[in-house]
């Protein structure tokens, strides 16, 4: 009877673990959330630079933008509808007169 409790244990906590894919350039960032099928972009810098969220979905090989225009910050964010799940992002934000500035891209693992 312990062992069956034992197993029991074991399997309840074996589930998976949620990691939401996640991205960051500077203080700015791009997190998936809803199982990974939106995506919010937040400005977090009070810079008037607007930020970017770059992203690719699962089977899908266009990039799509979503765009925080206002460079407001701090806890700026907008996001996306519901859809595939996201297969890689990254945040740019942008400068005046120079490139972009981008961060690394991100994975869902």
């Amino acid at each position: 009877m312990a062992g069956a409790t034992l197993a029991l244990g074991v399997s309840v906590g074996s589930g998976p673990a949620w990691a939401y894919i996640e991205a960051w350039q500077g203080d700015d960032n791009a997190k998936g959330f809803e199982g990974d099928r939106r995506l919010r972009v937040c400005d977090m810098e009070a810079d008037t630079n607007a930020v970017e969220g770059e992203y690719f979905r699962v089977y899908d090989n266009d990039s799509s933008h979503l765009w925080d225009k206002n460079g407001a910050g701090p806890d700026n964010c907008v996001r996306t509808g519901a859809g595939a799940i996201l297969n890689k992002i990254r945040v740019c934000e942008q400068q005046f007169a120079k490139p972009d500035a981008c961060g690394s891209w991100a994975y869902r693992i």
